[in-house]
């Protein structure tokens, strides 16, 4: 644990200038959001859960994964915020995360980020296809079973699942096209956000919505300007 702690402190000290400009804007911007609202258990959750995770997807973005434990404690907080808010396949597709990013990275955090440094993998036409085709064909049952159990946006929560999950499969198996997973997975997400500030049914709803602003940005970032553009 202390050499990993001491490599962490060392992914941490590597970050960029556009990493370093975007991560402070966003944090500036949760913090100002935090401190004008009602502090309470959910608020500060929802804060340590946006800021941390922010930071795990822009050092992702440049090719540094710090994944591992702090990822496992942004997902934590994402799963409590998104149970809260009635987005039960959220909660799923966190713990999917956990299983095949944060974990393997908390296993493997010596050479995790040795599967990129010479080029990604890349799908073919028939992979592109063929994954879409999967997506479509579990999208829909999943509409139904999450209004079944509940969901309060089944529609949107059940296409984030199955988005997010094959986006974190494919990084897992070292794709830089997961980055257009995470793309779209950006833009449903937006939209579920959007969904639950507009009916106000989550006092999380406008930081999780500019969380998810800023997710895209570095997810348009690192799949067309970082190491993941890179085949």
């Amino acid at each position: 644990m202390k050499q990993y702690m001491r490599w962490l402190g060392q992914e941490l000290r590597s970050l960029n200038t556009v990493g370093i400009v975007m991560l402070s804007f966003i944090v500036g911007v949760q913090m100002t959001l935090f401190l004008s609202g009602e502090i309470n258990k959910l608020s500060v959750i929802t804060l340590l859960a946006t800021i941390v995770g922010s930071a795990c997807t822009v050092y992702m973005m440049i090719g540094k994964p710090i994944n591992g434990l702090l990822g496992m404690i942004s997902a934590l907080g994402f799963i409590y915020v998104n149970w809260n808010a009635g987005h039960y396949a959220s909660v799923l597709e966190q713990l999917i995360f956990i299983a095949l990013i944060d974990l393997p990275l908390l296993l493997t955090w010596k050479t995790w980020g040795h599967r990129i440094e010479n080029g990604v993998r890349s799908l073919t036409e028939t992979g592109w296809l063929v994954t879409i085709g999967f997506m479509f064909s579990a999208w829909i049952p999943m509409i139904f079973v999450y209004k079944g159990l509940g969901d309060t946006n089944p529609f949107w929560d059940s296409l984030s699942l199955v988005i997010m999950a094959t986006a974190s499969i494919y990084v897992y198996a070292g794709f830089g096209d997961s980055y257009s997973f995470w793309l779209m997975a950006d833009v449903v997400n937006i939209a579920l956000w959007l969904t639950a500030l507009n009916d106000g049914y989550s006092a999380s709803s406008l930081p999780m919505l500019l969380t998810m602003l800023f997710y895209l940005i570095t997810a348009l970032y690192g799949r067309f300007f970082s190491v993941w553009s890179r085949s």
